[in-house]
């Protein structure tokens, strides 16, 4: 059967089809697209020259507690620290992987180096994945509880779980009853038809994390 009018292509459609996108657009796109990841990713060089941050590892270079740059380059915040960065360089320039652990106040911050080559068998760039700061991005908290209809206050109660809280801690810091905590638990674990609230916090972590645009223009 031959092709009626409304299914053949236009000349317009032939032309945004033809058009690839240029160098710079896809650039651009490519950053966008990087920010988007709950993880702080950084290209360096072999120096520790920081050639590219996604937006959370800009957060985690501007908040400087663990990592900052000087004069471009990725520096630690104390001296053990930097030696660690050394060496996992040096081990990166000779294809190694490796773990490097921070311990600022607070929270441990871990990161992965990872060698890359281009073209050849020789290593031009460190990729550095941080670890996330969350174990779990609100909005997709929030996401999880509008497909499973949870309530604001089984949304609440579960984003506390989520960051390692326990029925009385979330009871205090919420001005409620332990009882109550525990009928939204027992109510999240219906709705999402979980037999335990560990099941659920692993689910919820292991989901892709959307990052909340208000944070990206931040």
């Amino acid at each position: 059967m031959n092709a009626t009018i409304a299914e053949l292509p236009t000349p317009q459609d032939e032309v945004r089809a033809a058009a690839p996108l240029s160098e710079a657009l896809q650039a651009t796109l490519l950053a966008r697209a990087l920010d988007e990841i709950d993880h702080g990713l950084l290209l360096v060089d072999l120096s520790g020259r920081v050639l590219h941050a996604n937006q959370p590892a800009r957060r985690e270079l501007a908040g400087g507690r663990a990592l900052r740059t000087v004069d471009g380059l990725l520096c630690a915040a104390l001296p053990a620290w930097q030696a660690k960065l050394r060496q996992a360089l040096k081990d990166a320039e000779r294809d190694c992987r490796s773990i490097v652990e921070l311990d600022p106040e607070g929270e441990t911050l871990s990161l992965a180096f990872v060698p890359l080559a281009h073209g050849s068998a020789r290593v031009d760039a460190v990729l550095i994945i941080c670890s996330r700061r969350a174990n779990c991005e609100t909005l997709t908290v929030q996401m999880f509880a509008r497909a499973k209809r949870l309530t604001p206050a089984e949304q609440a109660v579960l984003t506390q779980l989520c960051a390692g809280r326990g029925a009385q801690e979330i009871a205090c810091e919420q001005g409620i009853r332990v009882s109550t905590v525990r009928t939204h638990i027992k109510n999240v674990r219906q709705k999402t038809g979980r037999g335990s609230v560990r099941e659920i916090v692993r689910e919820l972590s292991r989901m892709p994390q959307i990052v909340s645009s208000l944070r990206l223009a931040g």
